[in-house]
């Protein structure tokens, strides 16, 4: 008896966690989504304050959204450094970080709109 009572329990937590769900917005592909980034200044040095401007197109709103920035080294060693991005308009996003050792990192850009989540990656040489 009880374990009728714990399958049927189960089977309603597991109906009502289902339709709570929700899909991508409609007609959204993320494989059409692009990003490219830019650092300025260019080439990035140690030290110096950098701005990182992804920007994003192939959404059906660009602006609609939050974007993230994960840094890490290309070795992953260390912890990665998460920024939020600001919105400047026409699908661009940006932040600032100064980076404290040459090498190469590997950029991160999460885009979250509504339910979708999309990270690209992105490369850059720090010198």
């Amino acid at each position: 008896m009880k374990s009728k009572f714990a399958a049927a329990a189960l089977c309603g937590l597991l109906l009502i966690g289902c339709a709570a769900c929700s899909p991508a917005p409609k007609g959204q592909d993320p494989a059409q989504v692009k990003l490219e980034l830019a650092a300025e200044p260019a080439p990035v040095k140690t030290g110096t304050p950098t701005k990182l401007t992804a920007t994003i197109t192939g959404l059906e709103n660009t602006d609609a959204g939050n974007v993230q920035f994960e840094i890490r080294r290309s070795d992953n060693s260390g912890l990665p450094d998460t920024k939020e991005a600001s919105p400047v308009g026409g699908g661009r996003y940006t932040a600032e970080e100064t980076f404290d050792k040459t090498g190469k990192y590997s950029i991160y850009i999460h885009i979250y709109q509504g339910d979708l989540h999309i990270t690209k990656k992105k490369e850059l040489e720090v010198s």
